[in-house]
């Protein structure tokens, strides 16, 4: 065997253009499965590690769902009503079980300002109310959060994330008291938030708070805009029980009949994480597409280079054979070189796959990540595929007759 696999490559440093050739279908097919793994694996656990953020007594209501597949209910989540601050507000007027309940929207883009420091277009704006910090699990750096008297009166207020204060603070002043530019209107920083890092793909801290009714006058056309809002039950135990009557409540003050759906989406944990697992099958499945008719097309060419390779070598199968070399020897070298090339192709592949899945990763702030399952998985496919199209060509030199090998010119 040993002496098999050094034949193999010295018959791929022999013929060094067309190995390449050959190996390149398999390369496509082990990197296109392998990458695709490679980046979803990775902003997989980018996303649980940010659903973990929220916590589980914490869900969402909206209009459209966060993740859509497929166009065919675009028309009805379109029809659906928008969600306004008037509804929200009867809705935590009307319900006792839930610990806070905020409403929310986000804008964007967001250009700051502060003294001869502007930034770019590159912040988020977000309105909401006192409950906001609750519902997200955000801490306070400096300063305070926003209170039911800034949304009553929808103050000129804002909280900021840390990167916006890196940003436009960069000479050390306490951004605290100061009024920065925010778009086309003027804002006092009353607080900045504790920095959180990455999270879903960017960063989580380049965004500023202010109240949502403040938002809704300068920012947003509130009969176009549908409201999100987010609420937090006092626990696990109660959590059904406070989703029940939150969405009872939504549904009476919108006015939908009985018996009829919700026209409204309602995700926590567990259904976002859904909605991510049914994502990241279309993926998987076009990755899987992709790699099979990659390496069908390379089976192919492993076939006829192996045929190629036989004829070529057919006076040395001659010898073989005179010298006492066996059917299952000289089955055993080409089915081995076969093999061989396979493999080669699949790691080559394999480390293309790895390298640029985690350049992705690290493009969209995600942990580093190796599928192993799946190297292990391409290291067995292309086993067998050198093995299963590599047969027929080894048979073949096989059962040559010695006799005519010899004399083969």
């Amino acid at each position: 065997m040993l002496e098999n696999i050094r034949q193999a490559f010295i018959s791929l440093r022999a013929n060094k253009l067309r190995s390449g050739l050959t190996l390149l279908g398999i390369v496509v097919g082990v990197f296109s499965i392998i990458g695709v793994m490679t980046a979803l694996g990775a902003l997989t656990n980018s996303v649980d590690s940010s659903l973990s953020q929220l916590g589980a007594e914490t869900f969402t209501v909206k209009k459209w769902p966060s993740l859509q597949l497929g166009g065919s209910d675009w028309k009805k989540y379109a029809r659906r009503k928008p969600i306004t601050y008037e509804q929200i507000k009867f809705v935590r007027q009307n319900t006792t079980l839930p610990l806070a309940v905020s409403a929310e929207n986000m804008y964007a883009p967001l250009t700051v300002a502060f003294g001869n420091e502007k930034s770019d277009p590159q912040f988020q704006l977000y309105g909401s109310d006192e409950n906001y910090s609750t519902n997200h699990s955000w801490d306070l750096a400096k300063g305070r959060m926003l209170t039911a008297a800034d949304v009553q009166y929808g103050r000129d207020v804002t909280v900021l994330g840390q990167d916006i204060v890196d940003r436009v603070f960069k000479h050390g002043e306490d951004p605290i008291g100061q009024t920065i530019r925010m778009n086309d209107h003027n804002y006092q920083v009353i607080g900045v938030f504790e920095r959180k890092g990455g999270g879903m793909g960017q960063s989580q801290d380049g965004f500023a708070l202010i109240p949502i009714t403040n938002e809704i006058k300068y920012f947003i056309q509130q009969e176009y805009t549908s409201l999100q809002m987010t609420i937090r039950a006092r626990s696990k135990a109660e959590f059904d029980e406070t989703q029940d009557e939150i969405i009872g409540a939504l549904r009476s003050v919108r006015g939908d009949k009985p018996g009829a759906e919700n026209d409204f989406e309602v995700e926590n944990n567990t259904s976002l994480t859904i909605q991510f697992d049914s994502f990241s099958k279309y993926l998987k499945n076009i990755g899987f597409g992709i790699s099979a008719i990659a390496l069908l097309a390379a089976s192919i060419g492993i076939m006829n280079i192996m045929l190629v390779s036989v004829t070529e070598r057919t006076k040395e199968i001659g010898i073989r054979k005179a010298l006492g070399a066996t059917k299952v020897d000289i089955a055993g070298q080409f089915l081995t070189e076969a093999v061989v090339l396979c493999l080669v192709g699949g790691l080559i592949g394999i480390g293309i796959g790895i390298g640029i899945g985690n350049i992705l990763a690290l493009l969209i702030h995600a942990s580093v990540f190796v599928p192993m399952f799946w190297v292990f998985v391409g290291l067995g496919v292309c086993a067998l595929v050198g093995m299963f199209f590599g047969l027929y060509p080894a048979l073949k030199a096989a059962n040559m007759n010695p006799i005519d090998a010899l004399r083969f010119e």
